[in-house]
Order: structure tokens, then C-alpha cells, then sequence
């Protein structure tokens, strides 16, 4: 073996050693970092005192390693970039980079080393050793405020993390939102960036900072894209929206309803926080500024329920049929708003349903009796709906209708669901 070659291959087995030991990263780093140049920089002088032949020469001079100690931070993040995923380099360059922030304060040419060198580090660099590759990555991210440097390290955080689960990466980019959004500085290209990762990696933790940022009503210009990784992170944070919804207010709640029912949401899962819209909403007091709003948003809701068949919000579908009966009395939804309720009542509804149109069924009839003629949309809604669940006890409700001066398109539809009652 060629002495140069044998120096390169020493060299090697140094990085190896070194990068083992670098469990306290930002503590270590200015112990390690003179021992690893000092190690370096002795190859380079023994190759450059025997006296290579030219070809040799030109060998060192392509070398990323040679090149990265021999020439300026320019020249080291060329080094680095040719390197590939050579993680003792990246490593390398990483330290330096820290060790020399604080003396090139947000320098572009250090800020271009440092985003090469965390582009560089590789996958198994990771497996081998999380904490103190999450450790460094951090550290480089708070020597600068250069986005282009801190875009890297959340892009590189999120490829590590796919490769496997490690919360450190998640809470490093949690800690940073939540600081951010309590700075309430308008939001940046990194801002933007930890919502996006967020979206690819958060978990139930990273509700709280992503939601503040809607619920203090800040970063309009990326309401979209909190929006959007809120809804990427639903079947990790359930529990949170829940909490979120018990004490939301109606502005609060329809915010929460609209991130959630995207149609990338599971069905069971959009269900099931439309159930507890729901619940909350009738608990929310109507006032003269809400009360059409409000019973819109209710109808939204059940018909979210309805179109999945979640029976297992039937006895909530039946306190709602009550809700939604008040609100067509009063004004607050129009017959056909009235009518689909009843439809999504039905599409969910139990046995006891039942009665609850049956009695609705008998008020139609005695108001149709007295010459107060009832809505025809909501008498077919109702019969249709009788005629669908088929239960007997209906029997008597229908037959009236036949009997009395209703439009032939009702006592027509009140003799076919008279055929479809269950004996």
C-alpha cells in the first residue's frame, strides 16, 4: 500500500474512533475538535514532507478530506458536497461550523458549510447514534438564524425520523413553534418549514403549538398549510382535539370542524369528532347574533354523521332531532334544512326514533285536521323516514294521513311506506 494511501486509510480509522464519542455533542465539541484537526492535519504534514510525485499530488489534492483541511470555507463546503453521505466529514464540518459560529456570526459562506454538511450526514450515521446526531443538528440550527441553514436541519430531521422514531427530532421542533408563536414575530421561511415538518412527523405534542397558532389568529399568510398538517396529524392527536373541543366556544368549535372533516381524514375519525361537535354545540348558549349560524352548524354536523351511518351517535342524533325541531319553529332553518335533519336523524337512528316522528307525524296530522297546513317537504321527510325504519307502531300515524285533505304526493307516499312497515 502507497504511504499516502496508508495515511488516508489511517485517517478513516481516526473519524471512526472519534464520532463514538461524541455523547455530550455541544459540551464535547470543543474537546473533540482540536484532537480530530490535530489527528488530521498530522497525515497532511507527513504526506506533504515525503514529497509525493506529482500524480500523487494531484490524488491528495481531489481528496474531500485533503481539500477540506487544506482549503477556505468555501473550499471545505465543496469538499463536503463531493464527499456524499461520508458521515466523519459531515461530522467534521458540523463541528467546525459550531466552534466558529459564534466568531462568523450568520457568515454566508459558514451558513453554506453547514447546510452542505447537514445534507451530507447520512442515514446510518443516525442509526449509529441518534441523540448525538439530533444533538449537533440542534446546535447548528441555533448558531444561525439563516433559514436556508435551519430549513435543512428540518428537512433532515424528517428524513431521519421516517427511518425511525426518535421524539427528540419531534420536541426540538415543538420547542421552536411554541417559541415562535410566543414571540408573535411575523412567521419566516423557518416558521413555515416546522408547521410543513410537523405535518410529516408530529404526534398528539405538537397539537398545541400548531393550534395556538390559530387560535391566537396569527400567520395568516400560512393558515393553510397549520391547517393542513393539523389534519395530517389527526389520528395522532385525537385525545388533544377532543380536549380542545370540550372547551372551545362556537368560533373555536368551527374552526376545529372545518380542519377536520377533510376528506383525507379517515371517515371513523371525522365521525367522531363531528359527534362531539355536536354535543358541544347544543351546549353552546344561542344568542340573537348566532341562532341561524348555529343551527347550520349543527345540521353540518349530523349530516357528517349521517353519510358514514355512525349509529353509535343514534341517542345524540335523537336529542338533535329536538334541537333541529326548535330551530325550524323559530325560523332559524327553512323547511329543506328541517328536512335533511330528519334524514340524518333517520340514517342513524335506533328503534326509539320512532316515536320521536310518529308523535312529530300525529302534530303534522292534527295541524293538516285544524287547515294549518304543514310544510309538504317536512310531511314526506318524516313519512319517508317511518316507511324506513318500518317499525308498526307507525301504523296509526300513516293511516291517518291517508284520511285526510293532505296533496295526493303525500297520502301517496304514506300508503307506500304503509307497505314497508315490518309486522
Amino acid at each position: 500500500m502507497k504511504l499516502l494511501d496508508l495515511l488516508r486509510f489511517q485517517f478513516l480509522k481516526i473519524l471512526e474512533t472519534q464520532s463514538c464519542a461524541q455523547a455530550k455533542m455541544r459540551g464535547a465539541t470543543r474537546g473533540l475538535f482540536p484532537k480530530r484537526l490535530c489527528g488530521i492535519f498530522f497525515a497532511a504534514l507527513l504526506a506533504s514532507t515525503f514529497g509525493f510525485a506529482s500524480p500523487q499530488k494531484n490524488l491528495a489534492a481531489q481528496d474531500p478530506i485533503v481539500q477540506f483541511l487544506k482549503g477556505d470555507i468555501s473550499e471545505k463546503t465543496a469538499a463536503v458536497s463531493r464527499a456524499g453521505e461520508n458521515s466523519s466529514l459531515a461530522i467534521t464540518a458540523l463541528e467546525f461550523v459550531v466552534e466558529n459560529s459564534e466568531i462568523l456570526k450568520n457568515d454566508r459562506d459558514l451558513a453554506g458549510l453547514a447546510v452542505a454538511a447537514t445534507l451530507s450526514l447520512s442515514d446510518a450515521e443516525y442509526m449509529r447514534a441518534q441523540k448525538e446526531t439530533v444533538d449537533i443538528l440542534k446546535g447548528v440550527f441555533y448558531a444561525f438564524d439563516d433559514d436556508n441553514v435551519r430549513v435543512s436541519v428540518f428537512d433532515k430531521l424528517a428524513v431521519f425520523y421516517a427511518k425511525k422514531n426518535f421524539e427528540p427530532c419531534v420536541e426540538f421542533i415543538n420547542e421552536f413553534l411554541s417559541d415562535a408563536v410566543a414571540s408573535k414575530n411575523a412567521a419566516g421561511e423557518s416558521e413555515r418549514k416546522a408547521v410543513e415538518t410537523l405535518g410529516r412527523i408530529g404526534n398528539g405534542s405538537s397539537f398545541a403549538p400548531l393550534y395556538s397558532v390559530l387560535r391566537l389568529g396569527l400567520w395568516h399568510e400560512i393558515r393553510p398549510t397549520v391547517e393542513d398538517s393539523l389534519a395530517k396529524i389527526a389520528d395522532k392527536s385525537l385525545n388533544e382535539i377532543l380536549n380542545e373541543i370540550e372547551g372551545a366556544n362556537f368560533d373555536s368549535l368551527k374552526t376545529l370542524f372545518k380542519i377536520y372533516q377533510k376528506s383525507e381524514i379517515s371517515s371513523s375519525l371525522r365521525s367522531e369528532l363531528a359527534e362531539n361537535a355536536l354535543a358541544k354545540s347544543m351546549m353552546i348558549t344561542e344568542t340573537s347574533q348566532n341562532s341561524y349560524d348555529l343551527a347550520g352548524f349543527q345540521l353540518e354536523c349530523a349530516k357528517v354523521l349521517a353519510e358514514n351511518k355512525w349509529t353509535r351517535a343514534a341517542e345524540l342524533g335523537e336529542k338533535y332531532f329536538g334541537v333541529a325541531k326548535s330551530a325550524f319553529e323559530r325560523n332559524f332553518l327553512d323547511e329543506g334544512q328541517f328536512a335533511s335533519a330528519v334524514k340524518c336523524v333517520e340514517s342513524i337512528s335506533s328503534r326509539k326514533s320512532v316515536k320521536l316522528f310518529s308523535d312529530y307525524m300525529t302534530q303534522l296530522n292534527k295541524a293538516q285536521e285544524e287547515r294549518n297546513f304543514p310544510s309538504k317537504t317536512v310531511a314526506l321527510a318524516i313519512i319517508d323516514a317511518l316507511g324506513t325504519l318500518g317499525d308498526k307502531s307507525a301504523f296509526d300515524c300513516l293511516l291517518y294521513v291517508t284520511y285526510l285533505d293532505y296533496p295526493e304526493e303525500v297520502t301517496s307516499a304514506a300508503r307506500n311506506a304503509l307497505t314497508r312497515l315490518k309486522w
